[in-house]
């Protein structure tokens, strides 16, 4: 048997929506591998990963194998009769595991984000008759880089931000030393919640300012005005994936990204904490790492509210345009963002997946009756 699909990364953000994706289209096999010491543990993540997502579960969501693995170690841990499953069971792979700390040593980086992926592309090379292993990797491979970053740019020796960075990089040009295997990369850029309800199971990236603002932790919101924020909705980059797991002759390198659309920092700001493009008094900005101290782990996030890089994603739309995939204009959907927020209480009061679409679908039948 054959035509199933493996993903890794799973009980992570792009992970839950992919799998979500794949499910909420019926996929007949889809093996889950999460890190678990034995097969109770997996089934155990596996569980508490679907009450994240569903109040009631498709009926997809009953074929999903969970597989106790582990990026770290020889062979993924996986146990030979596992192994030999995966091989006959499954011709895709969607490889969205990463260590995503931006503090972790280069070496500890390194252990998942480099000798992982080697793992998983060594797993994938044994599948015969793969057709497709999609690679999660990360816009901000390109550093510090100002300008342009096309998908076709990749330069080891670039100004990395953090290990986090350089590890993504260094991992697609393993990628780039594997020619024989058929894995195409995804660079998504600043990943937020879903752009019909605002669903996130975190709370990071763009909304960390927003946050610390709003609980009076700053006085000014830490950002150049002038710097591009780049953020996309976490639907279209899970759609953006599995349609590139099914697209034929697809190869190389595609950049999911708001792209010519990305709004200046001042801009983005305004719009999430106000609602309005031009408040008035406006909303107080300063440097990155000036001024107010930052909260814990603050930090490591700033240097990303001075970004001076614009992407590109030529590539990505000439595929996906074809499918009526589109990254939807941030401008769309940043209400839904905050709106889900402030709704969960920052995520104190968590909504599944399921439900906060749910709602969404009574508030946009309300608002037309």
């Amino acid at each position: 048997m054959s035509g199933g699909i493996l993903l890794t990364g799973a009980t992570g953000f792009v992970g839950m929506e992919t799998l979500a994706q794949l499910l909420d289209r019926g996929e007949t096999y889809v093996a889950v591998l999460v890190r678990a010491r034995d097969q109770e543990e997996a089934n155990g993540r596996v569980r508490a990963l679907l009450a994240r997502l569903y109040d009631r579960p498709p009926v997809a969501a009953a074929r999903v194998r969970a597989v106790p693995a582990d990026l770290e170690r020889h062979g993924l841990a996986l146990a030979p009769s596992q192994r030999c499953e995966l091989v006959e069971c499954v011709d895709r792979v969607v490889h969205c595991a990463a260590s995503i700390s931006f503090e972790e040593p280069l070496s500890r980086a390194r252990a998942v984000n480099l000798d992982g992926l080697s793992r998983v592309l060594e797993l994938a090379g044994e599948i015969e008759g793969l057709r497709r292993m999609v690679h999660v990797s990360t816009a901000f491979v390109g550093g510090r880089r100002e300008g342009t970053f096309s998908e076709r740019d990749l330069d080891l020796s670039a100004d990395f931000r953090n290990t986090y960075e350089q590890s993504k990089a260094e991992g697609e040009w393993l990628i780039a030393s594997t020619p024989e295997l058929p894995v195409v990369v995804a660079r998504p850029s600043m990943v937020v919640g879903h752009s019909a309800g605002g669903w996130t199971p975190v709370f990071n990236n763009v909304y960390w300012p927003i946050r610390a603002f709003e609980r009076g932790l700053f006085r000014t919101i830490p950002t150049d005005p002038g710097a591009l924020i780049d953020i996309v909705p976490v639907d279209y980059v899970a759609a953006a994936i599995v349609a590139l797991c099914e697209a034929d002759a697809v190869t190389g390198t595609y950049a999911l990204v708001a792209g010519d659309r990305a709004l200046s920092a001042a801009e983005l700001l305004q719009r999430l904490v106000t609602g309005d493009a031009a408040p008035s008094p406006p909303v107080p900005l300063s440097t990155p790492g000036r001024g107010d101290d930052l909260p814990v782990g603050a930090a490591s996030l700033a240097p990303y509210f001075d970004v001076r890089c614009r992407f590109g994603d030529e590539r990505a739309r000439a595929v996906l345009a074809p499918l009526r995939l589109t990254c939807p204009d941030p401008r769309s959907y940043l209400a839904e963002l905050l709106a889900y927020a402030r709704r969960t209480r920052w995520g104190k009061l968590p909504l599944s997946r399921q439900a906060a679409m749910g709602e969404r679908v009574l508030q946009r039948t309300a608002s037309s009756s």
